[in-house]
This record gives structure tokens, C-alpha cells and sequence, in this order.
């Protein structure tokens, strides 16, 4: 088993890890020596889509990590344009990360968490678009008939280039990110407004990947998600998609 400047990573053998591209692992600097690239740290790269309340989800297919951080975008299911934060997404080149990196998912995950009281405002225009503005609890929901509908009724495709990976409903894909817990009353007041319920896609377990998926930097990638029917939500969501894993840079 030969070993690369990570260590293990190349084969051959039953056990062995396929070559890896990144540049060589290697490159030049201005004085003319050769460099590797050897640190490594736990990333998350994600990406989310806004929804909001009251209007039918198109069920056209649509891709995450495709419109980068800087860059302004409508919601899934509303018109208005907003400019895109580190709230919304981590990607800085549009279905690529940068050059000279190499990005080892093990994991992705569909995050969708959801409260039994609707937001009480949202914002209009600006970073804030259709995000909530207060936080007391609102009218009450049904917020796992309506979870179901929406991480059931979702499809996922992880994608390399040209050519399809993993695939599965939003259900397939959990999310350990997030509140989790239990239906609860917790109704102080007269209304019942401030119901706690909570659901989560996932709590607390994620599903990994059986092969590591490797990532060049400029090598195109996307997840592509689709809602083959249409639903109207009754309160506005944030859908989330999130690659794991490991990411390698230079040292310099």
C-alpha cells in the first residue's frame, strides 16, 4: 500500500483507496520549491432555499450550491430577490470549490426542522427576505403533518460532473443538526400559541455515505432536489442541504 503525503490514500488492493487528483498533491512556490498539500479539517459545505408560506413549491428541478455566497437569488416559491449570506450558504464559486483543495464527503444531509407555532412576522426585502423578524409564536400548526408532506414529498440527487450518485427522499438523508425532541403542551396563556412541539429530519443520526466522494477543486458538482407535486406550506420553511466530510489545503 503506498502512501501519499495525507498517508494512506492510494491503492492497489481489496482495502486500498482509488489515486486522488488534487494538482499532484504538490506545487510550486515563487522561490521554485515544492509545496504539499497537508492540512486537513472537518467542513461542512452547505446550502439552503427559502420558502415561504401560502404558495404552491414549483415542481420544476432545482439545484443547491449553485448560486454562490455574494450573489442574490428569489425564494423557491416567492419572486423577490435577496442577497445571499453565510445564512444561506458557505459556497463561494458556483458548483465548485476552489482550486488546489479536495473536498472527502462522507456524508449528506437534508435538513428541515420545524416548530407547532408559525413565525409571527417575516421580513420583506433585504438579507432578512421571508425570514422571521419576532419571536413569539403565532397561529398553531400541524408541524409534523406538514414536515412529512415536505421532507416526503422531496427528491434528492447527488451529482459529480455529468453523472448521478446517490439519490433518495429527503427522509433518507437526515440531519443531526438542529432542535430535536418531542411533542410537549407548554400552553401558559389562554391562546395556544406557544405549543412546543418540535420536528427534525433525523434526530441526531445522519446517513453516510457507503463510498467517500471526491471533490477537486473547479471540479463541477451539485445536489439535485425536486418536488414532483405541488405543496403549499402554511408557514415558511428553510431547506437545507449539507455536505460533510474532510477538506485538504495547502500550508503556505
Amino acid at each position: 500500500m503506498a502512501r501519499g503525503p495525507f498517508g494512506q490514500l492510494t491503492g492497489p488492493g481489496p482495502g486500498g483507496l482509488p489515486s486522488l487528483t488534487l494538482d499532484n498533491y504538490a506545487y510550486t512556490n515563487r522561490d521554485g520549491q515544492t509545496q504539499v498539500f497537508k492540512d486537513a479539517f472537518g467542513y461542512r459545505l452547505y446550502d439552503r432555499v427559502r420558502i415561504k408560506a401560502g404558495t404552491a413549491i414549483p415542481t420544476a428541478e432545482f439545484q443547491f450550491f449553485q448560486i454562490p455566497q455574494g450573489s442574490s437569488s428569489p425564494g423557491l416559491n416567492f419572486a423577490t430577490s435577496y442577497p445571499r449570506t453565510l445564512v444561506d450558504t458557505n459556497i463561494k464559486a458556483a458548483g465548485q470549490i476552489q482550486k488546489g483543495r479536495l473536498f472527502r464527503i462522507i456524508s449528506m444531509q437534508v435538513r428541515l426542522i420545524g416548530t407547532g407555532a408559525t413565525d409571527t412576522t417575516y421580513g420583506s426585502s433585504g438579507v432578512g427576505t421571508e425570514l422571521p423578524t419576532a419571536p413569539a409564536g403565532a397561529a398553531t400548526v400541524s408541524v409534523t403533518n406538514e414536515f412529512q408532506a415536505l421532507i416526503e414529498g422531496s427528491f434528492y440527487t447527488f451529482q459529480v460532473d455529468d453523472r448521478d450518485y446517490e439519490q433518495g427522499l429527503g427522509s433518507h438523508f437526515p440531519s443531526p443538526y438542529g432542535a430535536s425532541g418531542f411533542a410537549g403542551g407548554g400552553i401558559p396563556g389562554t391562546a395556544n400559541t406557544d405549543t412546543v412541539a418540535v420536528t427534525n429530519n433525523g434526530f441526531g443520526r445522519f446517513y453516510q455515505f457507503p463510498v467517500i466522494r471526491n471533490i477537486d477543486g473547479l471540479r463541477q458538482f451539485s445536489v439535485a432536489a425536486q418536488f414532483p407535486y405541488a405543496i403549499t406550506p402554511t408557514r415558511n420553511w428553510r431547506l437545507e442541504c449539507c455536505l460533510e466530510g474532510l477538506l485538504y489545503r495547502s500550508v503556505v
